[in-house]
């Protein structure tokens, strides 16, 4: 990308940032979310896969918040919640000055202990911190996932959505390191895209195969090469991620929002509640 197209994006992407920020500020975390997928779709006109992190990670900033203020006990401390969420946005404004993804991902990392500690609910208490745990478990859910490619292909299934699930209570649990949170978030990203490879392939009761099979399996690919991984490389991770979420936001182009009656089998809990531009 020229230097002259890069000022551009960054300047355009910024109005998007900013429009979230609008709507963390007013507790309107559903349009904060709505935000973060324009941005995301305005990556796709300048397609760097550097400036996409900033409206993945908004994104669910947002949903985590809509999780908060949506619980009775939750809710109560959501001004200190917001204190965390403060502090990572202002690095995230500072990211477009040098685009340095390492040093965001890691402030993403510190966010996100941060705010476990509000997205844990009574069951949650029980339990503590273990990297050990939480690094098993994560190795066994993606030899699980590489063992069971199938099920990817079988009528009404939510496999990936009960991998990210799983994941998500070994996080608020056990605690993550950078490298746990970065498999979940590509985990929680292809179960988005994938959702719609199935609706695109699902016809007259009758799943096809062959074509989701042409898809899929490049995304797939990548994640089961990082499990042996001692430390991810930023770089080349941050370009697998620009892939799925630009081919997910394609996606949204071609069909919207899924039709509304495909959502109870097809859809997670965290997008039931979508109107425009919410998935």
């Amino acid at each position: 990308m020229s230097e002259k197209n890069l000022e551009l994006a960054k300047k355009i992407l910024q109005q998007d940032v900013s429009a979230s920020i609008h709507f963390f500020e007013k507790n309107d975390f559903i349009s904060m979310n709505i935000a973060a997928n324009r941005y995301l779709e305005n990556c796709i006109i300048f397609d760097d896969y550097r400036l996409c992190l900033s409206g993945v990670f908004i994104k669910d900033m947002a949903n985590d918040y809509i999780g908060i203020i949506k619980h009775p006990d939750k809710s109560k401390k959501i001004n200190s919640a917001k204190a965390i969420g403060k502090i990572f946005i202002s690095k995230i404004k500072e990211y477009f000055k040098d685009l340095k993804e390492e040093k965001l991902w890691e402030e993403f990392h510190k966010y996100n202990l941060n705010i476990n500690d509000f997205l844990r609910d009574e069951m949650d208490a029980h339990y503590r911190r273990n990297l050990s745990f939480s690094s098993q478990s994560f190795k066994f859910l993606l030899n699980y996932l590489k063992n069971n490619i199938s099920y990817l292909y079988v009528i009404n299934n939510r496999f990936l959505e009960g991998i990210s699930s799983i994941m998500v209570r070994v996080i608020r649990n056990h605690s993550f390191t950078i490298n746990e949170l970065k498999i979940y978030l590509y985990i929680k990203f292809l179960d988005l895209l994938y959702q719609y490879l199935y609706y695109e392939n699902f016809k007259n009761d009758s799943l096809d195969i062959e074509n989701i099979k042409k898809e899929l399996p490049i995304y797939l690919e990548y994640i089961k090469s990082i499990n042996e991984e001692k430390d991810i490389d930023v770089i080349n991770f941050d370009k697998s991620l620009w892939q799925i979420v630009k081919k997910w936001r394609e996606m949204y182009i071609f069909y919207r929002n899924i039709p509304r009656q495909t959502k109870e089998v097809l859809i997670p809990v965290e997008m039931k509640k979508d109107k425009k531009n919410e998935q």
